[in-house]
């Protein structure tokens, strides 16, 4: 059986037709694929160059602080709190003269009151230390008293004795000084008129050398401190 040459090319034409639907199809898809990809690169650099549009110029910090606008809000500012500040102290200054007004008065006489307790305390302080100082010293004098009689009692001769009366001298011319350093003095005797205050008479005599009523001899020393008298001095007056 003899086929005709138009059967044997219908599957040629069939294959040829596929094909070239194929590759219409492939193009179409690359085409959209391409299309979308642009599409989108376009999107975003437009949303690019829209948010640099809408981007502000950056400005420094400096700038800022020195910008009239801020400047002047600044001024405006402290002269609001300087104003307020001086309505404070105003009346903060109302308040104390008020209060002076008031307790004016009440307050000096405190002030007073307090200035004279402290001056009290200071001279009590200083009268308990003067009072400290003649206990100490009149229990001191009779240390003193002793020497003296015993100067007056032994003459040294040898020269052991010597050395040893110069070491009680310096020991008494020791007590001497720290009489001096505490305000101690003697109470003047010889050639002076007997003063009652300070001089205790213990006989009279006749003196060719001194008038009646002067102190002629000393028996004892006396002592001082300050005006207050430690011990009075025993003495004879010319009659």
């Amino acid at each position: 059986m003899t086929r005709s040459p138009l059967f044997l090319a219908a599957p040629l034409l069939l294959l040829a037709s596929s094909v070239d639907a194929f590759s219409v199809g492939r193009s179409s898809v690359f085409v959209r694929q391409n299309t979308r990809m642009y599409a989108e690169s376009s999107s975003d650099d437009t949303a690019k160059d829209k948010t640099e549009e809408l981007k502000l110029p950056e400005e420094s910090s400096s700038d800022i602080l020195n910008s009239p606008a801020f400047l002047k809000r600044k001024l405006e500012v402290l002269n609001s709190d300087l104003a307020a500040l001086e309505g404070e102290m105003e009346a903060t200054s109302t308040i104390l003269q008020e209060n002076k007004a008031e307790w004016g008065p009440q307050l000096d006489a405190l002030q007073n009151e307090y200035v004279n307790i402290q001056s009290r305390m200071t001279r009590q302080s200083e009268e308990g230390k003067d009072v400290a100082t003649l206990e100490v010293s009149r229990k001191m004098l009779e240390v003193m008293d002793n020497y003296d009689r015993a100067f007056g009692a032994v003459k040294p001769e040898t020269d052991e004795e010597k050395e040893t009366e110069a070491a009680y001298k310096k020991t008494y011319d020791m007590i001497l000084e720290t009489f001096k350093d505490l305000g101690i003095t003697e109470v003047e005797t010889l050639g002076k008129e007997f003063d009652y205050e300070v001089h205790q008479a213990v006989m009279q005599r006749p003196s060719d050398e001194y008038e009646e009523g002067i102190v002629c001899d000393e028996l004892a020393k006396g002592y001082i401190l300050g005006d207050r008298l430690i011990r009075a001095a025993m003495v004879s007056v010319a009659a």
